[in-house]
């Protein structure tokens, strides 16, 4: 490997590291310093369109985009918006580690829809790790601290959204070139630019009025104000790291930092946050829930290679 290819490749890891740890960890402490979910999602997108303007590399990159292709990427973007508006909400009446046990089964909802809808293939050891997600998950519910019916709900709102918005992308691609030839800059100028109006409408439905997102605004210490700020840059690295760093290595690779990056989270949330994981059936579930995803990524990973290769 080259001394470029090796910096590039130092540079993405970083990147994307840092962008999920504090996306995770920011949206935490951002949710309690600026209380308003929407108001708080507006600053995030409106930050992360600022740095896509600001940026030279980011600029050069994007070409531009249609009239057709903006009409047609309305429906990602609402997907979008509702899966980055359950997420705060998640966020509000959950924790960290909470949060992202639950998300361990989002695979589940995958798997099902993809077979359904026949973009992939399953086997006896993704349904396996499955059910261990799902043990482990239940036995995480049973014990934690902070569950509760709210958060639980939230969390599965926003799995669905995640699901909804994975295979909807994965079905536009697969059946329109004009969208395989956005930038991943492109992409992320459309879902942020188009859901600006989506948020701010659901926001004054749910009562949060332009006086009253002001207000919070100003009413934000330093502390708040630098959580809410790291997240804007979260936001913007995570919408274009994650697709650089997969592109550098390999997608078993791509898993283990994903997952890496998740103990990190849940350690940083006990550390950090204050968050506490207690008792064997609560700490148990979230070895075994983790270990299943880590377990699903590997099975999924291998059939995929397996049908490359058979290519």
């Amino acid at each position: 490997m080259s001394d470029a290819s090796f910096s590039e490749l130092v540079s993405a890891l970083l990147q994307f590291a840092f962008a999920s740890i504090t996306m995770i960890i920011g949206n935490k402490k951002a949710v309690g310093a600026l209380p308003l979910p929407c108001t708080l999602l507006l600053v995030q997108v409106i930050g992360t369109l600022v740095l896509l303007g600001v940026l030279p590399y980011s600029r050069r990159a994007m070409a531009g985009v249609s009239t057709r292709v903006v009409v047609a990427w309305i429906p990602i973007a609402v997907i979008f918006s509702t899966m980055i508006f359950t997420s705060l909400k998640s966020f509000q009446h959950a924790g960290v580690a909470t949060i992202l046990i639950f998300r361990n089964a989002t695979a589940i909802l995958t798997t099902a829809t993809e077979v359904v809808m026949g973009q992939a293939s399953t086997s006896a050891g993704v349904l396996a790790a499955e059910l261990t997600i799902v043990i482990g998950a239940t036995m995480y519910g049973n014990g934690a601290i902070d569950f509760s019916w709210v958060g639980f709900g939230w969390i599965f709102f926003n799995m669905c959204a995640q699901v909804a918005y994975g295979v909807t992308l994965k079905s536009y691609f697969a059946g329109n070139a004009a969208m395989k030839g956005l930038s991943k800059f492109d992409m992320s100028l459309l879902n942020n630019a188009l859901c600006v109006p989506l948020v701010a409408a659901v926001g004054l439905a749910q009562g949060e009025t332009v006086d009253g997102a002001v207000a919070a605004v100003r009413s934000m210490d330093a502390t708040g104000a630098l959580y809410v700020g790291l997240t804007c840059v979260a936001g913007f690295l995570i919408s274009t790291s994650g697709f650089g760093l997969q592109r550098l290595v390999s997608a078993s690779t791509f898993i283990v930092v994903n997952n890496l990056a998740k103990f990190v989270n849940i350690l940083l949330g006990i550390v950090f946050l204050g968050e506490q994981v207690r008792g064997p059936m609560a700490i148990g579930g979230c070895v075994v829930a983790v270990l299943g995803g880590c377990w699903y990524s590997f099975e999924t990973t291998r059939i995929a290679q397996n049908k490359a290769k058979k290519a």
